[in-house]
């Protein structure tokens, strides 16, 4: 009997079952390599799952950052809104003062009473003049008609009550 392929050995009489005898070396070597391959596949993925981890906290941390750098540009832009607001106010004010000086000016005030009111300028001996510091107008002794009616009322409540 020529053999061709050693791993299919039979030995014995082909009538009855042949034996198979297990090489032990070979299913060990094979159990040694699916275990070292299951422990490469868990390196594998513990690393794939770290990367993700890694590229998740970037992600988030990149997000913070650039949601914070907007607030503060909001809040520059509404300061520097506001510092124009402020300055165009003063500036107004600035612009009432020197209007307000203006007015103040009494040669003003009579060149706008002649010209624009049509007032003509008193002369010494027409003009009237008057002493506010004296009352002109007395008070009268009469009681008023609340108060009257106030007393009368007051004095009922006493009778009353």
């Amino acid at each position: 009997m020529i053999v061709v392929n050693k791993d299919n050995v039979i030995s014995g009489n082909t009538v009855l079952q042949p034996e198979y005898v297990p090489y032990v070396e070979e299913e060990q070597e094979k159990l040694r390599r699916r275990a070292k391959e299951k422990r490469l596949r868990q390196k594998r993925l513990k690393g794939k799952i770290k990367i993700i981890r890694n590229i998740t906290l970037a992600f988030t941390v990149g997000v913070i950052l650039v949601g914070r750098y907007c607030v503060i540009y909001n809040m520059q832009q509404q300061l520097n809104s506001i510092s124009n607001n402020i300055n165009e106010v003063n500036r107004d004010n600035e612009n009432l003062k020197v209007e307000l000086v203006k007015y103040n000016n009494i040669q003003y005030i009579e060149d706008a009473a002649v010209s624009k009111l049509h007032m003509i300028l008193p002369d010494k001996g027409t003009a009237a003049q008057a002493d506010l510091g004296k009352e002109v107008i007395k008070a009268s002794d009469k009681k008023s008609d609340t108060q009257a009616y106030k007393s009368i009322w007051s004095k009922l409540s006493k009778m009353l009550f």
